[in-house]
């Protein structure tokens, strides 16, 4: 198998496998990836363009959604009145833990299917992979 067919086919299969147990009433998939990105000390609007792939007006629909459902509020920075940070409410705070909880609960079903010779394997391989993703993306 080439490095782009199997970087294609882990893509198509994580997406599916996450769309599918990751769920939350009235939350849509890209929402919780959002909800996902968001630091304690809150994000800029322009990191989730760029960490989701997606244009800025996209990104302010999607954040227009989550202030609706009050999971998320808008601040403007103190220092740069341009630069509006995305921070967790209190109800966001509490369904990004139970988002978390639904994460772990795939991550050890997957891992629960390698020997523990190979784990270790495993999570090697898969942080070398992820920085030469980011190292490309970042080009």
């Amino acid at each position: 198998m080439q490095y782009n067919e199997l970087l294609f086919e882990l893509f198509y299969n994580l997406k599916a496998l996450y769309q599918k147990n990751l769920k939350f009433p009235n939350i849509s998939f890209q929402q919780i990836l959002a909800i996902l990105l968001i630091e304690n000390s809150g994000v800029e609007m322009s990191y989730f363009s760029k960490k989701l792939g997606i244009d800025n007006s996209t990104v302010t629909r999607l954040i227009d959604g989550l202030e609706k459902k009050k999971l998320v509020m808008r601040e403007r920075e103190a220092s740069d009145n341009r630069v509006i940070k995305v921070f967790l409410t209190k109800h966001g705070k509490k369904v990004n833990n139970i988002i978390e909880f639904q994460l772990d609960k795939i991550g050890y079903a997957i891992e629960r299917q390698f020997n523990d010779d190979s784990k270790g394997e495993i999570i090697e391989s898969g942080v070398i992979l992820n920085w030469a993703i980011i190292k490309y993306l970042n080009r």
